[in-house]
């Protein structure tokens, strides 16, 4: 498990910079030069705030987190919610998510992938590892409710929710379309939680 730490305002502000460069370029569009012209700053002044590229992309990776699975565990936590009502809350928002930062989760699990360095790696799992935990828990408890289907283990469903996401987000990397996106968030995901779904109460 890796250890997020506290940033300052100038190190989110950097960070809001660095997910615009993201958004527009990609990754590879993201380099300390660009972002120190963006925040008005000579390159070595970045460096005070970032030490490296692998510190400002583990900075994005925390910002991965809090948008994520903060944003998930706070569904989760919610005793309103019915587990099928949670479930679609975090995919649906795991889907803006995407639409909104360009496939930003995709691209940084591209990046810890491809980049051989533990330490992004590291990050990484634990921010997925981290969301998976929490789809699991909810399918598993409405299992123990008679609400999801009992017939299917537990971490097959979450990885099936998963995958609406984030396969949404290689294609809407590749072939943008905002209104097979639209599709996939008020037709599909309400189709996939009904699927999953015991038979008797489709």
């Amino acid at each position: 498990m890796t250890t997020k730490f506290a940033i300052t305002a100038r190190q989110s502000e950097i960070l809001d910079q660095a997910l615009i460069l993201v958004r527009e370029n990609g990754l590879s569009g993201l380099t300390i030069r660009r972002i120190a012209e963006r925040m008005g700053f000579s390159e070595p002044a970045l460096y005070r705030h970032f030490a490296n590229k692998q510190a400002l992309i583990l900075g994005l990776m925390d910002r991965l987190d809090e948008m994520l699975v903060c944003k998930a565990k706070a569904i989760a936590e919610d005793p309103s919610l019915s587990a099928l009502k949670r479930l679609s809350s975090i995919i649906t928002h795991h889907v803006k998510l995407v639409r909104k930062h360009k496939s930003l989760p995709i691209l940084l699990l591209a990046e810890a992938s491809t980049s051989d360095d533990p330490v992004l790696l590291g990050r990484m799992q634990a921010i997925f590892g981290t969301y998976f935990e929490i789809l699991v828990k909810i399918v598993s408890e409405g299992q123990n409710n008679g609400t999801i289907d009992s017939t299917v283990h537990p971490d097959c469903i979450a990885l099936g929710l998963m995958g609406t996401p984030t396969s949404l987000a290689v294609r809407h990397r590749l072939m943008p379309d905002g209104e097979f996106e639209d599709r996939i968030e008020n037709t599909w995901i309400p189709f996939l939680i009904d699927r999953i779904r015991p038979v008797e109460g489709r």
